[in-house]
């Protein structure tokens, strides 16, 4: 037990020494300025050294991608297979898990490219278009963000997702600014069109910074659509280890409040993760609403004792043995 004590603590600190390493580098590249930087915010290597310059970009060959469930020994594979883009387009195949039997389980594409607008405002693309004899569906994400000196930020974003047999199109904006090296205010929108449906929302979130290990979330915000509108509000604390993210401790309590109508819902949970041991973690959430009813989960995970996995079979045995024995009353597991 003392060498792995010893063992545990050595590693620990080879962590903590990266992870400050990982800061002071992000921190230097930040002090260098846009100067030593490219349209995508990342450092330029050949400025570094500029006697060597930048390798060639030359593309290779990706892995086959993943057969179906279900195949035959003809599996059409190999029109599928594609190199790795040197440009910044991204495209990609969609595989159906559940599709059906005997086919080639491809019904998609998936397309993203990030780019820099006048490069200066960073901005994403991404796509996914499934079709089949059925239906079809589209999902976009876009956005372009723009930054106003060290302590403000803007986003925006045009979206399009398939919501039933109609196309929802959302359009939102967000703003984060400092006041304070702790205080963190974000304000934001969205206007969503679903046929002659309009929905607006509003938020505003603040977080405050409490010393290393303690951040307060309070969050608020408003949704209106055919005459109704929703309220809701949230207020968070996260308590983490004093070695985040190094030590995987982490803490929260969350308090919600909704109001719709003259319906009122209140809830609160509390989730906790940390380390048993070694090899061993255990995460635990309890959820409380208004009416009285919630739920408490555990889970654990381990690497030491195996055979700790077996109680997963218990609730597998017992739903087993309700399907054979509908009559008999059901157990609590």
């Amino acid at each position: 037990n003392a060498y792995f004590d010893e063992y545990d603590y050595r590693v620990k600190l080879l962590q903590k020494k990266q992870w400050k390493d990982e800061l002071r580098r992000l921190k230097e590249m930040k002090k260098r300025g846009k100067s030593d930087m490219d349209a995508y915010g990342y450092a330029s290597i050949a400025g570094e050294n500029d006697q060597d310059p930048p390798p060639e970009n030359v593309s290779v060959p990706l892995p086959d991608m993943v057969l179906p469930p279900s195949f035959d020994c003809d599996n059409p594979t190999y029109r599928y297979r594609f190199l790795e883009p040197t440009s910044t387009v991204l495209a990609r195949p969609v595989l159906d898990a559940h599709g059906w039997d005997h086919d080639c389980g491809y019904d998609g594409v998936s397309v993203e490219e990030s780019l820099a607008l006048l490069n200066k405002f960073p901005g994403t693309v991404a796509v996914q278009v499934t079709k089949d004899k059925k239906e079809f569906s589209i999902h976009l994400d876009s956005s372009i963000s723009a930054k106003r000196g060290e302590d403000a930020s803007s986003l925006a974003g045009f979206d399009i997702q398939t919501v039933g047999r109609q196309l929802a199109y959302i359009l939102r904006g967000e703003t984060k600014f400092k006041s304070i090296k702790k205080n963190k205010t974000t304000g934001g929108f969205s206007v969503t069109f679903l046929g002659d449906i309009v929905a607006t929302g509003l938020k505003v979130e603040d977080q405050l910074s409490v010393g290393k290990r303690l951040a307060l979330v309070a969050s608020t915000g408003a949704m209106r659509a055919q005459g109704d509108t929703a309220y809701g509000a949230n207020l968070e604390a996260r308590l983490k280890d004093k070695d985040y993210p190094i030590g995987q401790s982490l803490s929260t309590l969350g308090l919600s409040l909704m109001k719709w109508r003259r319906d009122l819902a209140l809830g609160a949970n509390l989730q906790s993760q940390f380390s048993i041991g070694r090899g061993s973690k255990m995460a635990v959430r309890l959820g409380l609403n208004n009416k009285l009813s919630g739920q408490i989960t555990v889970r654990t995970s381990t690497s030491e004792q195996v055979q700790i996995a077996l109680l997963g079979l218990v609730p597998v045995i017992a739903s087993i043995y309700r399907s054979f024995r509908p009559g008999e009353p059901s157990f609590a597991y």
